[in-house]
């Protein structure tokens, strides 16, 4: 069975909670109706939508939502998608709020027609709005991810790999909630970039913030940093941004973890060099991503120009979210890094779960991994098993709560 697009992560250390519920705490689904956590989309302190699946053809899969933090979820799995059979598989999810989320379904193969069913009223009623874009590169079709900034305003976004370290950027994008589709960029084959468009070099992550703005993040294999791109007219076209050399040795390569926060000319992202040591792979809980570096890129002039902010104490691999320009948490093992002055001064959040750390890798947009809507409130989505779980804190990290999602 394939990996839908939309369950693979750019940049990630990945991280998952959820809170139990009464109705679910302590209990498990028989062998023969067990699911995967397979994506959550957190939304705000108290929201989340949560995608499981089994293993399987003719195994059941699931869409469940909260919007209290966990401790109660709704069955809202889009009819005819309890089971997945023909070209009913769910591929792929993106929640916007508490009331709009979209599914995409279709077989198990790569490159074959998607249907994009809708629901406007928190997963109550759905609607099929119609198919997704199937991207064409280098002679093959691509399936490709949803990514929405408004019920109407979104993108289908596919980047399929040329080489080993280049990769397309193809760009669809919708004004009518996923009904039409236009193509707005494409990458070519060869190392030439026009003006305007993206490289095909770096592998890269295509994000969208509003209707206009976007950015396009880069990872490197090589010791160089990666591009960072930004766009101000929803895609078409494309400003590659100044970005200082990152700070250390980056022959084992770097790239940015998550999407820009940008507010009032100033903005922040968070940006990862993979050193030596112990693989991410083969590493234990206490190990804390050795080998690697984590530093949060900041800007004071509207996005032109970003340099590096180093974290205190020794090299880590932080998996950093920019809570805004200047409010940032940094998760690793069982601390939490945190500063509201953008890195001015520190502090730091000890943890009751450590997490595991995860490989990077540079691919289709996906969900929050770590997302603190506050300073106290914040979800992790943990990835490193076959099927992820989901955390909450309320404390800003000193203490996090596992929350069980139905069925997972």
């Amino acid at each position: 069975m394939r990996v839908p697009l939309c369950a693979v992560g750019l940049a990630a250390i990945i991280f998952a909670a959820f809170t139990p519920s009464a109705a679910t705490a302590g209990t498990s689904a028989p062998a023969s109706t067990a699911q995967a956590l397979e994506q959550v989309w957190t939304v705000g302190a108290d929201t989340a939508w949560a995608w499981t699946q089994g293993e399987t053809t003719g195994s059941p899969q699931a869409l469940e939502l909260t919007t209290n933090g966990g401790k109660t979820w709704s069955n809202v799995t889009p009819p005819g998608l309890a089971k997945q059979t023909g070209d009913h598989f769910i591929t792929g999810v993106y929640g916007l709020d508490a009331s709009h989320a979209w599914v995409t379904y279709g077989s198990v193969n790569e490159g074959t027609p998607e249907t994009i069913t809708a629901t406007a009223d928190g997963g109550r009623h759905w609607t099929t709005v119609g198919k997704a874009p199937l991207p064409v590169f280098n002679g093959f079709l691509y399936n490709c991810s949803l990514d929405f900034v408004s019920p109407a305003d979104g993108w289908c976004l596919s980047t399929p790999v040329y080489m080993t370290g280049e990769e397309a950027a193809i760009i669809y994008r919708t004004t009518d909630g996923g009904e039409k589709w236009q193509l707005v960029l494409t990458t070519g084959t060869s190392t030439t970039t026009p003006p305007g468009a993206l490289p095909l070099a770096f592998d890269k992550n295509v994000q969208f913030s509003s209707p206009d703005l976007g950015w396009a993040v880069f990872g490197s294999a090589g010791p160089v940093t990666g591009p960072l791109y930004e766009t101000i007219n929803g895609g078409k076209t494309w400003l590659k941004r100044k970005v200082a050399a990152a700070p250390g040795e980056l022959e084992n390569g770097s790239g940015f973890s998550g999407q820009p926060v940008l507010a009032g000319g100033k903005g922040a992202v968070g940006y990862t060099i993979n050193g030596g040591g112990t693989s991410p792979a083969d590493a234990t809980p206490a190990d804390a991503a050795p080998g690697e570096k984590s530093v949060v890129y900041v800007t004071t002039d509207d996005g032109a120009q970003w340099h590096a902010v180093t974290p205190p104490g020794k090299a880590t691999g932080w998996l950093v979210d920019a809570i805004t320009p200047e409010s940032w948490r940094l998760v690793a093992g069982d601390r939490v890094l945190a500063t509201d002055n953008a890195g001015k001064t520190w502090r730091t959040i000890k943890s009751d779960v450590t997490f595991s750390p995860l490989f990077y890798s540079y691919d289709d947009p996906t969900p929050p991994t770590v997302n603190f809507t506050s300073g106290g409130t914040g979800w992790v989505v943990d990835t490193t098993a076959v099927s992820s779980t989901l955390w909450r804190t309320v404390n800003g990290g000193s203490t996090w709560h596992k929350v069980a999602v139905p069925a997972a």
